[in-house]
């Protein structure tokens, strides 16, 4: 398993088809890329305080916390 640290909104990429993120204190858009620089949003924002966990993904997305403030914890 792999656990990192996201700051704020951080972009960070995901090698794997599926990853959770840990509780943030404010709610957020999850955001994805195929190349790291142009980000859409998915639909559904997560609120504050609510453990996100995302499957069927493409190995090697790029993923950004729009709205995020703080440190959360990916793991896949």
């Amino acid at each position: 398993m792999t656990q990192f640290t996201i700051i704020n909104e951080q972009p960070f990429q995901v090698l794997a088809h599926s990853f959770g993120v840990s509780n943030s204190p404010a709610g957020y858009t999850l955001a994805y890329s195929a190349d790291g620089i142009n980000y859409t949003n998915y639909t559904d924002a997560t609120p504050a305080n609510e453990t996100l966990i995302v499957n069927g993904v493409p190995k090697g997305f790029y993923f950004k916390l729009v709205g995020n403030t703080g440190n959360v914890i990916v793991n896949y």
